[in-house]
């Protein structure tokens, strides 16, 4: 095509040159010149068309050619593409927002997806719903010397627990009858549903150990509260973190029914309730009570073998429920003003300890797995000590509160919360692998009962009459639970408000 125009411009010239030829005179003589000066414009004019063809069909590098003719031929630029990490979050999806790139000399490889400047990586951590918190570390005691005089000489007593095998949990058949005895004793209704994870029964074996008699106080946490020695202390509000870094109580701050009160100078409670059971209390403040006085939290199983002792009954006292034994939601408060825990030690049983049932429901050790039993009874080995699951997400308590029916106190039942999740129905007691032998300032294992004498140890009566294994044991005639305490003035803290706890009716 482009011959074909040109040849058409030449075609046309020369005809009109060939007419003015024939017209004679001076324009022959200089025909040279106009001819050279003529063709070299047509002919810069196609090379120009030529050009422009080039660069409308793309083909660049041929008119580079073309322009640069003559001219020294520069040095071509290389540009090297790499990949600059992006400041993007781990993710556990590795294949997430991964950007690779390979280069070479002149040529680059980028695998996609591909992240510009103005490009940014959504990258979101889920952490995996099925995978349970890792189980709490236990911390060593410290020595009897360094355990502050106010919370050495405010312990409970140990009643020794003498270790064998017994056995533990229950049958479907008794809870059965529990469940309906809600009905026909209590005019309550109780799930037997609710038993299924203290099944099957299975022999366990526990070492022998010790466990305080009575529940803890508000006396006694509280001043482990206000010890600054130890590195508590309501001027720092330690306990907000105070226990393993967690909360350890409930004060009126979190909760406006708590009976603890902080002025930023001391945690305090109304006097009257000094010696009730503490409650609002998390795990990680049980536990980190017991350290600090040389203690530790009860197993699940030494807290039921110490409940059932050697008789292996399903209350504290035998196989019956009695009124006079537990302090529990029947009978029925009707004043308002008297519902709640009662002082500790009022509901005594035959083993030397006390309010094994009711009162409060009490922590222990133990992570919470409704199928733990059931992975217990298929072990081919003895089962000694057990410690409970590795890992969970509830903490199991034992012994019901005064908040539950009777069903909930049998000392076969399971109970269990988030271990952040106080309710004022919990409280709990402290274990020791020794009998706290030992004065304050003595090196020792543990730490002593506050006096320097051995810890008392709990005289089982024998020979109560009827079948030794089930029956009864045989309590004075005149037993009876003590008085109700006189309601707290007006001005005192109110008292503790009813809460369902799921186990009431």
């Amino acid at each position: 095509m482009i011959v074909k125009v040109c040849k058409g411009v030449n075609i046309a010239m020369t005809r009109q040159n060939y007419g003015s030829l024939r017209g004679g005179g001076t324009t022959r003589r200089g025909g040279a010149w106009q001819w050279t000066v003529i063709g070299f414009v047509f002919g810069f004019g196609c090379a120009a068309i030529v050009g422009l063809i080039l660069v409308i069909t793309g083909s660049t590098d041929a008119l580079s050619g073309v322009l640069s003719a003559g001219r020294a031929t520069p040095t071509p630029i290389v540009m090297v593409i790499s990949a600059t990490p992006l400041p993007v979050t781990p993710t556990i999806e590795p294949t997430v927002g991964i950007v690779t790139a390979t280069a070479t000399l002149g040529q680059a490889q980028i695998a996609a997806p591909v992240a510009s400047a103005t490009t940014s990586i959504q990258v979101q951590v889920v952490p995996s719903a099925t995978t349970p918190p890792l189980a709490t570390a236990t911390v060593a005691g410290p020595l009897i010397s360094q355990i502050p005089g106010d919370l050495l000489g405010k312990r409970s007593p140990l009643i020794q627990v003498p270790g064998g095998p017994f056995e533990m949990g229950t049958k479907a058949q008794e809870a059965a009858i529990a469940a309906e005895e809600c009905t026909s004793l209590w005019q309550s209704k109780c799930d037997p549903n609710d038993a299924t994870d203290s099944f099957p029964p299975h022999t366990v074996t526990v070492s022998p150990f010790y466990i305080e008699e009575k529940e803890v106080t508000y006396d006694q946490y509280l001043a482990f509260l206000n010890s600054e020695q130890i590195g508590m202390g309501a001027r720092n509000g330690k306990h907000k973190n105070g226990c393993e870094g967690q909360l350890c109580i409930e004060t009126r701050t979190e909760n406006q029914n708590s009976n603890i009160i902080s002025d930023s100078q001391n945690y305090r409670v109304n006097p009257a309730i000094s010696n009730y059971p503490v409650a609002g209390v998390t795990w990680y403040g049980a536990e980190a009570y017991c350290v600090a006085v040389g203690r530790r939290l009860p197993t699940e199983a030494e807290w039921e073998h110490a409940a059932r002792w050697t008789q292996n009954t399903i209350y504290p006292w035998g196989n019956e429920f009695n009124v006079l034994y537990a302090r529990t939601s029947r009978p029925q408060e009707t004043d308002a003003a008297l519902k709640g825990a009662k002082p500790v030690g009022s509901y005594s049983s035959f083993n030397g300890l006390y309010d094994m049932a009711g009162n409060v429901a009490e922590w222990v050790s133990d992570w919470y797995d409704p199928l733990y039993y059931t992975t217990l009874s298929n072990s081919t080995t003895p089962v000694v000590d057990p410690k409970g699951p590795v890992a969970g997400t509830q903490k199991v308590l034992r012994g019901g509160s005064w908040d539950a029916l009777p069903f909930y106190s049998r000392s076969v039942h399971r109970q269990s919360l988030p271990p952040l999740g106080p309710t004022l129905w919990a409280g709990f007691r402290c274990a020791s692998n020794t009998s706290d032998t030992g004065t304050a300032g003595t090196t020792g294992t543990t730490g002593t009962t506050g006096t320097g004498a051995t810890a008392p140890i709990a005289t089982v009566p024998v020979g109560t009459g009827g079948n030794e294994q089930n029956a009864q044991p045989g309590l004075p005639a005149t037993a009876t639970p003590p008085p109700p305490l006189a309601a707290p003035p007006a001005s005192a803290t109110p008292p503790l408000a009813t809460l369902n706890s799921g186990a009431s009716g």
